[in-house]
């Protein structure tokens, strides 16, 4: 792995086109006589970083329910072709500038499973990113898509505690740490990568994930030793992380977050549009030794565009700061699924208020990105369109509902050897609405493209399995309602979220000639699960280490779950209640922050049909 790469940055970026980095030079000509990168007569060094986070191949805009002057409003939010145009705006108004990415920049939608990542990094290369880190989700089609990302991007991708030297295509590619420099000042950046990854992801091949906080105090201190003393970490780690990150290394200015999806900002603001912020923006937090670090993350799919203005004092210390974010709209709006009509005094009012949350605008597509966009676009309609069944109901993700259940159902049906079958929580990604049912919506409930892999698992590693995810869930997700569970064909079972580690589920019945009898824990049951659970992904540590019968069937999930639409030709969600949640001795509720096991609301789907 390459130690360090230096890049000097001055007005303009390399990938911006030629007419652009002329206007903006020629504007921060004019600015200069206003406004120097140092702060008059304080020598203070002025610094403008925006960032992104799990984008997850939303290039296109996605319907959002939100609450516009207390009214419930479906707006269009994102889309690459709104976010050049507020990257471009930033970028022409400030010249000590960067654009960063803190991971997940593919899988979740339609663009990924056609074009393998290549229109993602297209696009972000359109943006001009200047950095960016691994994410857990670059790993989903295993190391070997990694060179072609690294070479795809024209900007690097840093990654401090990855270990990458047993994979000779990427570990001469990827640098540990990077100096940006921008109007002679050095800015140092280093990425981490959440340490889970070989655990939330299909293949890391012999990449190894080393402790955060041992790697980025080496690498900060390699940083500090040449005399840097602006230091920039891009984190994939998730916003708790990032604040234990935050007060236990010295030396960080600013964390780049990503991995749990978190919308930080002005509560208020954001209450007023209907969305629940999980903590300030940004949030500051103070390391042992005093120095204070800011913690930024930028929510998810481009639904939000962070923006941050930074002041450096002589000694590298943050002296000020503002905070200027920006969720993107698009200007067309609905209530009650009629479109209301630009000009009117219902859509005036609408501008008003949010004009008045300070943080959510219109912003109009770049006509260039949007252009460059539109084939691929026509490309997954076109996919998208062929109808495989259809939902007789709504199909909303829940213990016992949607999808999911379903998914397990098409499990057992692919592989009719199988007995049981249990589907990882996260491997259900979108709900599906009554009506037709696409081959595009098969693909973005079930983007991964596992095969599915049979195994003989003992009573006794089928209960340890299942208590295995559970606890994994409950340690990402906290005690939420309705509970982060995985889905199950087969077996019925009741679980107790309150209980102790190892004693949540109860009742543990198996289906056999049509009738459920109690597991035998020294008997073997034949269980269908995909390979990321296969693996030991999301906690499955016992269907991993399990040395009975195993085989890979080749068959790819969403190819079953069609197949098993298709027979069934109509939808309906299964009666059967299959997990039986006890109620807790002593309730706790959280708020469900979805982090990778995000699900795009029925709702929004619906207005955008």
């Amino acid at each position: 792995m390459n130690e360090l790469l230096t890049i000097r940055l001055f007005s303009g970026h390399s990938s911006t086109c030629l007419v652009s980095r002329i206007v903006s030079l020629l504007f921060l000509l004019l600015l200069t006589a206003a406004c120097s990168s140092r702060s008059a007569g304080t020598g203070h060094y002025r610094l403008t970083i925006a960032h992104l986070n799990d984008t997850h191949s939303h290039l296109e805009a996605v319907p959002v329910s939100l609450s516009i002057g207390g009214l419930k409003t479906i707006a269009q939010v994102g889309g690459f072709p709104r976010l050049q145009t507020v990257v471009n705006e930033i970028r022409n108004t400030n010249p000590n500038f960067l654009l960063l990415h803190a991971g997940d920049a593919v899988q979740g939608t339609l663009y990924f499973t056609l074009f393998n990542g290549q229109v993602e990094f297209d696009f972000l290369n359109r943006l001009g990113v200047d950095a960016m880190t691994f994410g857990n989700h670059e790993f989903d089609r295993g190391t070997a898509a990694i060179p072609s990302y690294l070479q795809r991007a024209s900007f690097p991708i840093v990654s401090s505690n990855i270990d990458f030297s047993s994979e000779p295509a990427i570990n001469s590619k990827v640098p540990r740490r990077i100096i940006k420099e921008l109007s002679g000042q050095r800015i140092g950046i280093i990425g981490l990568t959440t340490e889970t990854t070989p655990q939330t992801t299909l293949d890391v091949g012999t990449a190894k994930f080393n402790d955060v906080l041992a790697s980025s105090q080496k690498e900060i201190a390699a940083l500090e030793a040449t005399g840097i003393n602006k230091i920039i970490v891009l984190s994939h780690l998730g916003y708790s992380e990032d604040l234990k990150l935050a007060a236990a290394v010295r030396g960080i200015d600013i964390i780049v977050g990503g991995h749990s999806h978190s919308l930080l900002g002005p509560r208020e603001s954001l209450v007023s549009l209907g969305l629940k912020p999980d903590g300030p923006y940004p949030t500051e937090v103070y390391s042992a030794d005093g120095g204070k670090t800011l913690v930024l993350q930028a929510w998810q799919w481009g639904h939000i565009i962070g923006q941050l203005d930074v002041e450096f004092d002589t000694a590298g210390k943050i002296s000020n700061y503002t905070p200027k974010s920006v969720i993107p709209l698009g200007d067309v709006f609905a209530r009650n699924g009629t479109i209301i009509e630009p000009g009117s005094p219902e859509f005036k009012c609408i501008e008003q208020e949010l004009n008045r949350s300070g943080v959510a605008r219109i912003i109009h597509e770049d006509p260039d990105a949007r252009t460059a966009l539109a084939p691929f676009s026509a490309q997954l309609e076109s996919f998208r369109t062929t109808v495989v069944a259809t939902a007789a109901e709504d199909l909303i993700h829940d213990i016992n509902r949607g999808p999911g259940p379903l998914i397990a159902d098409s499990m057992m049906a692919a592989v009719p050897k199988a007995q049981v079958a249990i589907l990882n929580y996260g491997g259900v990604r979108k709900d599906l609405l009554s009506g037709p049912v696409s081959v595009g919506d098969v693909l973005e409930v079930m983007p991964f493209a596992n095969t599915l892999v049979l195994a003989d698992l003992s009573g006794e590693e089928l209960k340890n399995a299942l208590e295995e995810d559970i606890d994994f869930l409950l340690t990402k997700f906290g005690n939420v309602s309705p509970p982060a569970l995985p889905y199950v064909a087969g077996i019925t079972f009741t679980v107790t979220m309150s209980a102790a580690k190892g004693n949540r589920v109860g009742k543990l019945m198996i289906k056999g000639g049509g009738d459920y009898a109690p597991v035998n824990l020294s008997a073997t049951y034949r269980t269908v699960v995909n390979a990321f659970e296969a693996g030991g992904g999301d906690g499955f540590i016992s269907i991993r280490n399990a040395r009975g019968f195993r085989t890979d069937t080749g068959i790819i999930d969403s190819d079953a779950f069609r197949s098993y639409l298709n027979s069934l030709g109509t939808v309906r969600n299964p009666a059967e209640k299959r997990i039986i949640v006890v109620p807790n001795v002593a309730p706790q509720t959280a708020s469900f922050n979805y982090a990778d096991g995000y699900f795009e609301a029925a709702h929004y789907q619906r207005a955008a049909a």
